[in-house]
Order: C-alpha cells, then structure tokens, then sequence
C-alpha cells in the first residue's frame, strides 16, 4: 500500500474516531441537559398546579370531589401546562394523540395532609417523597407531584430530542464525508513533497549535485529541502575538490619526472655528460619526488582517519630544542640568524606526538629556510597561556598578500613568492601542519610578521606548572 493510501486512511480514521467520539459526548450531554430543563419545566408547571389546586380547595374545603377522579385532577391542572405548551409550540391534533393526556399528566398525582393518596394511581413511596406542598393560609392541606419513571417526557420533549438526534446524525455523516473530501488532497500533496525530496535524493546518488528542490513553507519538509539542497552544495564542492586534487597531484608528479626524463634523456644523447653536477641534480629531483609522495601518502592517512598518533607526556622544552637543532646550521649557512625565546618552565609537559610534533615543526622551518631572503632573521617563541601552548615562528622578508593568508593552509596553494618549483614546495606541507595540529586539539594561524615576513602562531593544550 503506497503512502498516499496509507496517510489518507490514518486521517480518515482518526477524523471517524474522532467525530464518533464527539457525536457521543454531544448526545451525553444534550440529554443530561435536555433532561434538566424538561424537569426544571414540570417543577415550574407543579408549582402553578399547587397554586390552582390550594384555589380550588379554598373553595371547596376539602379533596372529596377530586377523590378518585384523576380526570377532573388533570383539567384542574391543564390550564397552566396547556399554557406552557402554547409557550413551547406545543399542539397536537387527536390524530396524532387521540384521548389521552399530554405527559407528564398522566403522572400528576394528589395526596392530602397525612400523604395519603386523594388521585393518581401506583403512587410509589419515591414519589410521595418528592411531592411538594399545597397551603391555604399558609397551612398545608395537601401535596402534589409526579410518579417518578424513567421517562419524563412529553411526546413534544421526546420530538425535540429524537430531532436533534437525527440533526447529530446527518452533521456527523457530513464531517466523515467532508474529512474524506480532505484527506485524499492533503495525502496526496504531503506524497507529492516527499516525492520531490526522494527524487532529490536519486539524483544526488547518480551524482548529479547540480538541481535545486524548492519547498514553500517553513515545515520540517521544507528544512529537510533546504538540507538536501545544501548536502548537493557540498557534494558539488567536494567533487570539485576532489577533481582539483588528482589534477594538482598529475601535475606535481609530471614536473619532476618530466626534469628527470629531459634529463636522462640528454645524457643519453651525449648532450650532457654525467659528473658530480648532473648527479646532484638527478638527486634533487629524486628527492624532491619523494618528499611530494610523501607528503600525500601522509595527507591521504590523514583524510582517511588512519594517520596514526602515538601521544605521550613530553617535556615541552626538550622537544622544541630537539626539533630546533637539525636546521641551526642550515640557518646559518643561509644567512638566516635564529633567535628562540621560551618562557616555558623545564618541567612543563605536553601531551602529543614526540615524532608528529618534529613534523610539524620540521615543515615550519624547512618553510621559511626555503622562503626567507638573507640576510634574514628567523624568531621562535613559546610560552604557557591558559593551560594552553602557544609557539610562533617568525621570519623576515618577503611576506604574504593579505588575502593569500587565510588560504596559506589549503592544498596545493602557493603563494607569490613560491611559485618557482625549483625553490618552492608543491603547497603540502603547511596542509599537512594543520592537520598534525587539529589531531592536537589545537589551532594554528597565519598572520603578518613584525619582521616583515609571516608569522605562523600554535595553539595546543597543555599541562601548565
């Protein structure tokens, strides 16, 4: 059975269950009402029935013409109920009601001061009980009422009821039909929605990320478009990033082996002979072929989650110098003056990866041994703020666009300065960093150095002293 089918059954079924429900309770309580005011009615009628009766025995003295003779009781009392049934429409001809008395007539009874019966008949103990009184001068001479039944009703009360029942009835089976008139469009166009969001959804499996779905409303369905619509966004992103990157990847790889090729080609030519020179360029571009699958085979274990971290307590201090050392000389044979200021105290610890932070610092500083122009001066500070590690590396001349820095992180990006391969990497290490320092739970930016170049700042908790 479809969704449509099934929405508009739950909707009619719930709409018959809940106007049944409601057809009940009205019907309960116009009775219990109707009933209140039929007998608020014949209360209202007694009393005047009491006040015709205490009349006739002021004129008579005594119940002995009425003993006996529930007839002459009723035209006695007639005239004030005929005058209530003028007031409630009332009128029936014999046809409808031949020789016998409207109710509650037949029900009206007479008992005289001791409650003894005068009129009435199978008077019952309830019924005396319920009696009221009838004074002349203020003194009792007899009681009236009804007998108690079931049924107190009139045949004009039991037409009134038995109408409003049918005017229930007929409002009733109108709603059923109205909810059902309802409930096939309304079914209909919720499955038209859905409809739309799964049609969504089939394109977005065959990879077409380029359609829109547009829902009006402000629903769960229309966020749930709105949803699906910005999925396809990222998707049609993702995609794109994901082209660029095997486009960036070929070409990083074909520069290099392209060099190679020419190259050995040349030497197999006779062009070039091989000497230590030839060798040493053979040996750059090997090497530097080697750092480029390096580094993505170390980015690929990154997006994969399988970039593995070893962390463990760490003296903060030791492993900065120990990720120092190895490029000291390398600054100074460039020209580079290397300045470190740590505010750090000996024992602080670190939670991280001893190999993964040599890493990290390792393509910092390779970065601005490679960028910065000598003479030139390289600063690099840490200190313990909030619980927190923080380490920048500065360096001087040149620097970075401003709008370039925020994009320093990203894949394969290089900026103005290093764009010539022969001095410039394939814009993966600083990617690479950012990535080591998020597994660090830690942050890392770039912004415009004091000196005149760029300043990387690193942020990562640690355990302060």
């Amino acid at each position: 059975m479809s969704i449509h089918k099934k929405l508009a059954l739950i909707f009619i079924a719930f709409s018959c269950v809940l106007i049944i429900c409601m057809a009940l309770l009205v019907k309960w309580s116009f009775q219990r009402s109707f009933t209140d005011y039929v007998q608020e009615q014949n209360r209202t009628r007694l009393q005047e029935t009491a006040l015709r009766l205490g009349d006739y025995y002021r004129q008579t003295g005594s119940w002995a013409s009425l003993r006996d003779n529930p007839r002459l009781l009723r035209r006695l009392a007639g005239r004030s109920f005929h005058e209530q049934a003028q007031d409630t429409g009332e009128h029936h001809t014999k046809e409808e009601h031949p020789r016998k008395p409207k109710p509650p007539l037949r029900a009206l009874f007479l008992l005289d001061a001791n409650r003894q019966p005068v009129a009435g008949e199978h008077i019952d103990t309830a019924s005396t009980r319920a009696a009221i009184p009838i004074e002349v001068d203020d003194v009792v001479v007899g009681y009236t009422g009804f007998k108690v039944g079931p049924r107190p009703f009139s045949m004009t009360d039991e037409r009134f009821a038995k109408r409003q029942g049918e005017h229930l009835l007929l409002i009733s089976v109108t709603a059923v039909i109205l909810s059902l008139m309802f409930a096939l469009p309304l079914s209909r166009f919720l499955v038209n929605r859905i409809n739309l969001l799964g049609r969504q959804i089939r394109l977005l499996s065959e990879g077409q990320f380029d359609e829109r779905i547009t829902l009006s409303g402000h629903d769960e369905l229309s966020q749930l478009a709105n949803h699906l619509n910005h999925l396809a966004l990222t998707l049609r992103q993702t995609e794109q990033s994901r082209r660029k990157w095997v486009a960036d990847i070929s070409h990083e790889l074909r520069t290099p082996l392209a060099t190679l090729r020419a190259q050995l080609e040349a030497i197999e030519d006779g062009v070039h002979q091989y000497n230590d020179a030839t060798h040493t360029r053979l040996a750059n571009q090997t090497h530097r072929l080697q750092q480029l699958v390096e580094d993505l085979y170390q980015l690929s274990l990154a997006d994969v989650g399988a970039l593995q971290y070893k962390k463990q307590n760490c003296n903060a201090v030791q492993l900065l110098d120990e990720s120092i050392q190895p490029f000291k000389q390398r600054f100074e044979q460039a020209g580079l003056s290397l300045r470190c200021d740590f505010e750090l105290d000996d024992n602080a610890l670190l939670f991280a990866d001893p190999q993964r932070i040599q890493q990290l610092f390792n393509n910092l500083l390779e970065n601005s041994l490679r960028y910065t122009r000598a003479p030139g001066e390289i600063r690099i500070g840490a200190l313990c703020e909030h619980s927190n590690l923080i380490i920048t590396i500065s360096d001087s001349a040149p620097g970075v666009p401003e709008p370039q820095l925020h994009r320093l992180f990203e894949r394969f990006f290089r900026g103005e300065s290093s764009r010539n391969r022969d001095t410039g990497g394939a814009g993966l290490g600083l990617n690479l960093c950012r990535t080591i320092v998020e597994a660090h739970e830690g942050t890392i930016t770039a912004r415009h150095s004091k000196l005149g170049g760029l300043e990387i700042i690193i942020n990562v908790p640690m355990d302060c002293p």
